[in-house]
């Protein structure tokens, strides 16, 4: 088995990234939905679960359309969404019949009818989100809560994912809501303890980490085109020291700038972010095919790795509760997880291909097409 594999490992590898170089330009079908992010501030008092909700009003306008049997286009001109300070474009009877198809929430296990008021746009991590309070009355005191989060999942978007908060006096919990993870219960004593209740107690803190952990290496794994411009970083055979020190720089460049966008200390808008990012692949796939010597590789992969730092910050901007810093340490942590995981593979792929003769002439070919796929991604961000 490893004579086949030295001997094909060129040829595996050849093909893995011309797959994934097409899986880029063409991702699968699921890729073409939205992927947008919701918020949820819950708080238990007494008999009563306030819910402050944020929805995408983008989402909001495929699941009307799809209801009253529209024709809603995915990635439409952003124009058409309301923007903060306007009036979402839905009647309250309308968005009341959104959250009760898609939002249960229980105290003891008896479900209550949210009485909604304050419907607006407000703006978060400077996006604007059709917001609405959602009042919850119980005929008892609330010992313990179930929310069932159903939005988007099954018809419009698998990738949506909501940033919840729960909290009962002045202690809470963080999760997010995704698809594989629609429902948050526990009891409230808990709950004003910071634990979370599984089968068995756990510190709440140590919930929400895994589910940012979770989180990051999920961004990563999905984020073609961060994984196009790793690979397109060490593509070229070079020694173990240096393929150490490129991961290193962008490892750090990248856990900066998603310290400093995500805790809004700096950041830069989307429509900047992304056709950087595209161009990031671009240069080193071209570096690749012109340069003799990769000297500077190290310093290439930190000062690029800032920009992607935005980008992947982009996820976390408005959604750090309390524990901030926990959450921005886990996500970037699971970031490094996932990326480790891809390389884990990559790299012993790119060792035994390195010893074929041909290596570098196929090299300088994957090369150019990471080039035609950064350039195409730069055109699609930028006019498209």
């Amino acid at each position: 088995m490893r004579n086949w594999l030295k001997k094909h490992a060129g040829k595996l590898l050849t093909g893995m990234l011309l797959a994934g170089a097409a899986a880029a330009v063409n991702p699968p079908a699921t890729e073409a939905h939205l992927a947008t992010l919701g918020y949820s501030d819950i708080h238990i008092q007494n008999d009563t679960i306030q819910y402050g909700l944020y929805l995408d009003p983008r989402e909001i306008a495929q699941w009307s359309d799809i209801r009253y049997e529209g024709v809603y286009v995915i990635g439409g001109p952003e124009s058409e969404a309301p923007s903060a300070g306007e009036q979402p474009g839905w009647s309250e009877e309308e968005l009341a019949q959104l959250v009760n198809e898609n939002l249960v929430v229980k105290s003891g296990g008896e479900a209550a009818v949210p009485a909604i008021s304050d419907i607006s746009m407000k703006e978060k991590a400077g996006t604007p989100y059709v917001y609405m309070n959602l009042k919850y009355s119980f005929p008892a005191p609330v010992e313990s809560y179930s929310i069932d989060y159903r939005f988007f999942f099954d018809d419009l978007d698998p990738q949506h994912q909501n940033f919840a908060t729960i909290s009962a006096g002045d202690k809470g919990i963080d999760t997010v809501f995704r698809a594989d993870h629609r429902v948050s219960s526990d009891s409230v004593s808990a709950l004003a303890n910071g634990r979370a209740t599984t089968s068995l107690q756990i510190p709440g803190w140590l919930a929400a980490m895994w589910d940012y952990i979770r989180l990051g290496m999920e961004h990563i794994w999905t984020g073609y085109d961060h994984l196009l411009f790793v690979a397109a970083l060490v593509l070229l055979k070079q020694r173990m020291k240096s393929y150490l020190k490129i991961v290193t720089a962008f490892t750090l460049g990248h856990s900066v700038t998603i310290a400093l966008a995500a805790l809004d200390v700096f950041s830069l808008p989307a429509g900047i972010v992304e056709p950087l990012i595209a161009l990031s692949i671009v240069y080193v796939a071209v570096e690749n095919i012109w340069l003799k010597r990769l000297e500077w590789r190290w310093a290439v992969a930190l000062a690029f790795g800032l920009i992607h730092g935005f980008g992947f910050a982009q996820v976390l901007q408005g959604a750090l509760g309390e524990r901030y810093l926990l959450s921005l340490f886990s996500f970037n942590l699971g970031v490094e997880i996932g990326q480790i995981a891809v390389l884990a593979v990559l790299l012993p792929l790119l060792l035994l291909a390195s010893r074929v003769k041909w290596y570098r002439n196929a090299a300088f070919a994957v090369s150019g097409l990471i080039a035609l796929t950064g350039t195409y991604w730069f055109v699609e961000r930028v006019f498209l």
